[in-house]
């Protein structure tokens, strides 16, 4: 009697189910033609342009990295009955964010960046007044800047390099840019090295990601929008001045204190992976005419 085995699932139709990838996968012979398949797909998915002009890649922390507690940010108010409920869990774990109300920033025109961020939050495309936006870190700040009223995007073509360089060094041109431990809402973030861009293999890497002020709390705690390459666009938040922290243990929980901004581990990174290890400058860009 013929023995009976059992029908072998392919590799491809268990992890994608997709038809082209199938197809793909049987120019291949075995199990071996479609793992390499799986590993060329695996390694696209971690390089994506980070600005507007550029295709660089990207880097963001390996899952496996983060705690298995589900860390969470701390940005409640201080000695707030509801700091649970305003809290901003972090996207680095399975639950969904709520949003907290911020305090109101000085002027109307920082008040209406806020709402603009707002608008955006978890949504797929930056489509602001009838002008679509890249849907990467520079095309969040210039959409939300649009929406306010300040097209910072009009002098691009007046500077070379990727989109984060030509906004950086537009507002370096009217001297917008600071550097200090509270920032204001709506002021811009500046980082250095969150991949290594030019691919040298070396962390040489300037003005590679920018992101936009939300708040910032007493202790020094800031929270931030941008745009991270798997969730989207998020809040997530750093302290400088504590910026070699990545978490606390605090009744029972894991607790961010500082964002991660590329894969931890790295060791291209020298050792700073976390995004106050990584901020550059502050820019009021707000202030732009």
């Amino acid at each position: 009697m013929k023995k009976k085995t059992a029908r072998r699932e392919p590799l491809s139709k268990i992890f994608f189910g997709k038809k082209q990838v199938q197809w793909f996968c049987a120019r291949f012979m075995g199990y071996k033609g479609e793992i390499r398949v799986l590993i060329v797909l695996l390694m696209l998915l971690l390089f994506s342009s980070c600005t507007s002009i550029s295709k660089a890649g990207w880097q963001w922390p390996d899952q496996s990295q983060v705690s298995t507690k589900e860390p969470v940010c701390v940005i409640a108010p201080q000695n707030s009955k509801t700091a649970q409920d305003n809290s901003i869990i972090s996207h680095f774990s399975n639950k969904k964010a709520s949003f907290q109300e911020f305090p109101s920033p000085t002027t109307d025109i920082q008040r209406k960046l806020l709402e603009e961020a707002k608008k955006l939050l978890g949504k797929n495309t930056v489509d602001v007044r009838g002008r679509h936006f890249n849907l990467d870190c520079t095309g969040v700040v210039l959409g939300i800047y649009y929406g306010a009223g300040i097209d910072l995007s009009a002098e691009f073509p007046n500077y070379s390099g990727n989109g984060v360089k030509r906004l950086y060094e537009i507002l370096k041109d009217r001297n917008l840019l600071y550097t200090t431990r509270y920032p204001q809402p709506g002021d811009l973030i500046f980082w250095d090295n969150t991949y290594d861009a030019n691919g040298n293999g070396r962390f040489d890497d300037y003005l590679t990601h920018v992101g936009m002020v939300m708040e910032t709390r007493p202790d020094g705690t800031i929270i931030y929008i941008h745009h991270h390459l798997r969730k989207g666009i998020v809040l997530e938040q750093m302290n400088l001045n504590d910026p070699d922290t990545y978490t606390i243990e605090k009744d029972g929980k894991t607790l961010i204190i500082n964002s991660p901004m590329r894969r931890k581990g790295d060791p291209r990174a020298q050792g700073k992976w976390l995004a106050s290890q990584l901020t550059r400058d502050f820019a009021q860009a707000y202030k732009y005419k």
